[in-house]
């Protein structure tokens, strides 16, 4: 059985489309029974474990997908380093329990103090031990350590990682910066994040295993990963304009690994015009099921995505509806997704008094029923790896009114078809194309199907079989 490790740089319980589009892939690769999809994660923080719980509960991620850290990764060599268990905890002669804490003391002083939570991963304990420089909080799970923090009164954190009590690795950080690290397997020092990083990822075990890095920010791990690897465009290399960021070009080009992939042909052939990239580019759509929504009642206008304005200008889009409202007095704006640009966006609407049309809706988990019961999709976006929430929308007889960019809305909306693509920036022909869908809303939605033969689950599953199998053959280049 072939290993497939994703690197994840930590979990969340949303995510925009590179986030799904990861775990879509790890779910379809756990449907096909010679492989074993692994989400590796850079974080080793015990709220990473529950959210991967969360997800895995409510059917985000699929049951047979595995979750590992790095720490988790590098046990191995841990046990054969001879490294021991932590134990070294003060002594105490009397425990007091009340509800779920419990105090530990010695001749009568309190030495340190459990909190104790039943979880779905175990019994979760946290240790607060009283120390000069800042108390030690310890985190276990199921009475092993997992993890150490201390808050210095100098303004640093310190954080050991542990793996059933085995310390692998310690680091400490100022204002979430990294300063300085230490592995804990080796001894080894390390004064930058990407060397600290790359220490430790020698240690890892990689026997019949394939990586995936999702995206540039991890591709440096790649020349200290000793098995084929591939790394995924998705949009996070290039910027609010399109242009690919020039660190992002020097890393794609020196990506250490045996294939590159992207979602659609025009991404390839922007990238070959970009850069001389160091792996054959390899083509791998995304997917989504499609929906049978007849007959099911639709009304408003949504919009699903980050509120990120840089690359999502929202703001434009409400300005536009703000300019057609009155026309359709029975059609609000639901605006649904999280990020650094609400406030923004909140101030926006009670300037232009449209509180009562427009609404922002918070996080959803439940898209595809947005989409479902949508009169259409407002997407607005300057760049686009692919655009998920596109093929989302569509999929389930939503047409889309998205911005005429590369690459996901260029090969997805056909204009005057199943939605249309404007000019960004453009608040009057983005208005104009609002009021084009709204009047025959019925006829876009008939539409909606058009090209999705591309993007069935069947095919994606099947591309990903005969690519990874391949890829898992080829053996890693120079």
């Amino acid at each position: 059985m072939t290993r497939v490790f994703s690197i994840f740089e930590r979990i969340g319980l949303g995510g925009g489309g590179k986030v799904k589009a990861v775990y879509h892939r790890m779910n379809a690769l756990s449907e096909i029974a010679e492989f074993d999809p692994i989400l590796l994660n850079l974080n080793h923080s015990p709220n990473q474990k529950l959210k991967f719980a969360e997800l895995q509960a409510n059917g985000t991620i699929a049951s047979d997908v595995q979750n590992l850290t790095v720490p988790e990764a590098c046990y191995q060599s841990a046990i054969d380093a001879g490294i021991q268990p932590f134990n070294d905890f003060p002594e105490f002669d009397q425990t007091s329990a009340k509800g779920h804490k419990v105090v530990y003391s010695l001749n009568g002083i309190p030495v340190f103090t459990d909190t104790v939570k039943q979880t779905p991963i175990g019994v979760i304990t946290k240790r607060r031990v009283p120390h000069p420089d800042g108390e030690l909080l310890y985190t276990l799970i199921e009475g092993e350590v997992h993890q150490l923090m201390r808050r210095t009164t100098k303004g640093t954190v310190e954080t050991t990682d542990f793996v059933k009590s085995l310390p692998i690795r310690w680091f400490k950080t100022q204002d979430r910066q990294f300063v300085i690290g230490k592995n804990l397997i080796t001894d080894t020092i390390c004064r930058t994040q990407r060397i600290f990083g790359q220490n430790l990822f020698e240690l890892i075990s990689w026997d019949d295993a394939v990586v995936f890095f999702d995206g540039v920010t991890s591709a440096y791990l790649s020349p200290v990963t000793s098995v084929p690897r591939a790394l995924f465009l998705h949009a996070d290399h290039r910027g609010p304009e399109g242009d690919i960021v020039p660190r992002s070009k020097f890393l794609i080009e020196n990506f250490k690994g045996e294939a590159i992939i992207t979602s659609t042909h025009v991404h390839k052939q922007q990238i070959h015009a970009d850069v001389t990239p160091s792996a054959e580019i390899h083509v791998i759509p995304h997917f989504c099921e499609t929906t049978s929504v007849i007959g099911a009642p639709r009304r408003n206008l949504v919009t699903v995505s980050r509120l990120e304005l840089t690359g999502k200008p929202i703001h434009e889009c409400i300005e536009a509806f703000c300019q057609i409202k009155d026309e359709f007095p029975d059609i609000d704006y639901l605006i649904y997704g999280l990020g650094a640009g609400e406030q923004e966006l909140e101030a926006q609407i009670v300037r232009l008094g449209c509180d009562d049309r427009v609404q922002l809706a918070g996080y959803t988990s439940e898209a595809l029923n947005v989409f479902r019961h949508a009169l259409a999709s407002v997407y607005p976006t300057t760049t686009e790896g692919f655009g998920l929430a596109i093929l989302e929308a569509l999929s389930n007889g939503c047409p889309v009114i998205s911005y005429d960019v590369n690459y996901g809305p260029r090969e997805m909306i056909s204009s005057g078809k199943n939605g249309e693509l404007v000019q960004r920036g453009d608040i009057p022909a983005i208005a104009d194309a609002m009021r084009r869908v709204l009047l025959q809303p019925e006829q876009y939605q008939r539409n909606t199907d058009h090209g999705l033969e591309r993007y069935t689950r069947q095919t994606y599953v099947s591309n990903y079989r005969d690519f990874v199998t391949k890829l898992a053959k080829s053996g890693i280049s120079d």
